[in-house]
């Protein structure tokens, strides 16, 4: 017998009064316990697939050059479990039946009462969103459902709906870099202060730091297509270009760019490239997590510079300071920067 359907005909009210009583006894039988069991570990293994795990700083750009088609599998450290650490057996076998059993109820009366309107259908099929948020200091990598990965930077948020294989978009706040499953009958598509970011299997970078209300998109692999809110008009990026664009921006543009350098904060590497001293401040506090409080006049110069993975902040703090003629004091987390 197939007891999907059964479950799928108690949930939209096609049985009967009589088949619907022989459901709801069934359910409490152990072929029933044993069937939901089944079908929960099975969710609960595909829910798994969509998790935060440790941060590789394995470099993206060897990814890139590995393969011409795009990138190699996203790498899983498996030393790492998942975070949830869950009885998945007792959870399934004392909580689905009795679960199933109430909203099952509820489903088929409330289909039975009113037929042209199902409450519990409607809520069923409206999508959840999972938000994920990178406080200044911390980086994650996001392993999605349909196999895509999100780098996402500190200081910065991302929300997806929980029934992401089907409804592929996101929505970013801040920096990260998408590395896109394939899929071409559910585009994947990333919406960040009115541009949206449309690809079906590719890699690409998206920024909103230091731009006021502008988004830089950096294609990296495959091709994209970007559209502003409320437009027609879009713009299809090829590898190696890039566009910084507003909402209300008449004539958006392309330019060719060196793709390495907009990645390499996926690999902990930080770099400064003709930033003026209040960009500094502001790259500095996001990527440590840091305060940092600036007294006398900040010098006009500019900081160009690459600091390896991970460099602590001290050594970035002195190399700075030579360059740009401050002071500084670090105590903990807040910095103190002082011109004469």
């Amino acid at each position: 017998m197939d007891h999907k359907k059964r479950m799928d005909d108690f949930y939209s009210g096609k049985m009967s009064p009589q088949q619907a009583q022989e459901f709801l006894e069934w359910l409490e039988s152990p072929e029933a316990e044993e069937f939901l069991s089944a079908e929960i570990i099975q969710l609960w293994s595909e829910k798994l697939k969509s998790q935060d795990y440790a941060w590789d700083n394995s470099p993206l750009w060897h990814k890139i050059n590995a393969e011409k088609s795009g990138f190699s599998k996203p790498y899983v450290n498996k030393s790492q479990p998942p975070k949830e650490n869950v009885s998945i057996w007792s959870w399934a076998k004392y909580a689905a039946a009795l679960v199933l059993i109430g909203v099952s109820a509820y489903a088929y009366f409330s289909t039975q009462q009113r037929p042209t309107n199902n409450p519990v259908t409607e809520a069923l099929s409206s999508s959840l969103w999972i938000t994920k948020t990178n406080p200044s200091g911390q980086k994650t990598k996001i392993l999605l459902s349909d196999g895509s990965t999100i780098f996402l930077n500190s200081a910065s948020s991302v929300s997806y709906p929980e029934d992401f294989q089907t409804n592929r978009k996101v929505t970013l706040e801040g920096e990260a870099f998408f590395e896109v499953a394939k899929d071409p009958e559910h585009p994947f598509s990333v919406e960040s202060k009115g541009i949206t970011t449309t690809a079906l299997g590719t890699s690409f970078n998206i920024s909103t730091f230091n731009r006021q209300d502008k988004v830089a998109v950096t294609l990296i692999t495959g091709k994209v297509k970007l559209q502003q809110l409320g437009s027609t008009q879009e713009i299809e990026l090829n590898p190696g270009e890039e566009s910084v664009l507003a909402v209300d921006e008449a004539n958006p543009k392309k330019y060719a760019v060196n793709i390495r350098d907009r990645i390499l904060w996926t690999e902990g590497v930080l770099r400064f490239q003709n930033n003026t001293f209040t960009d500094v401040i502001e790259i500095l506090q996001r990527w440590y997590g840091v305060t940092v409080q600036v007294t006398g006049k900040p010098s006009k110069d500019l900081a160009t510079g690459t600091f390896d993975n991970n460099e602590s902040l001290r050594n970035v703090l002195h190399v700075l300071s030579e360059s740009m003629n401050f002071t500084y004091q670090l105590n903990e987390k807040q910095v103190l920067i002082h011109f004469n």
